[in-house]
């Protein structure tokens, strides 16, 4: 196995998903519930987004990207670590699935040990700093 900080994203997702197989249908999900939270409020988000490296553009291209990993690959997401990780880590579409991991660990019912993983295998990255209204 590869020295932690030479692990890329889908390498790290793919540990991830191997050490906590019976959570991955529980992250597509919030994974699903926060693309839908962000396309609720998009005219508000791009109203106020102020982000210079990764645009309002940018980010829901991303979130048009995801969205339609999640619909090919449905079920096989959540049965395969492999699919899980090599489909939703990928190049950029890691940015969003990355910003949802660390805003699943940050909810008080997650698993502690699956937050310490999350923390430790993606770090606290700030990936976007808006805060979504419920």
């Amino acid at each position: 196995m590869k020295a932690l900080e030479e692990m890329n994203n889908v390498e790290k997702a793919y540990v991830l998903a191997k050490l906590f197989p019976d959570n991955l249908k529980e992250l597509i999900a919030f994974t699903v519930e926060e693309a839908g939270r962000f396309r609720k409020q998009e005219k508000h988000i791009r109203s106020i987004w102020t982000g210079s490296f990764i645009t309002a553009d940018f980010w829901y291209n991303l979130l048009d990207n995801v969205e339609g990993v999640i619909k090919r690959n449905n079920v096989m997401l959540h049965k395969s670590p492999r699919v899980f990780s090599d489909q939703l880590f990928d190049g950029y579409n890691a940015l969003f699935l990355i910003y949802s991991l660390i805003k699943f660990s940050d909810q008080e019912a997650c698993n502690q040990n699956l937050k310490q993983a999350i923390h430790l295998l993606f770090g606290d990255k700030q990936i976007l700093s808006i805060t979504l209204e419920n």
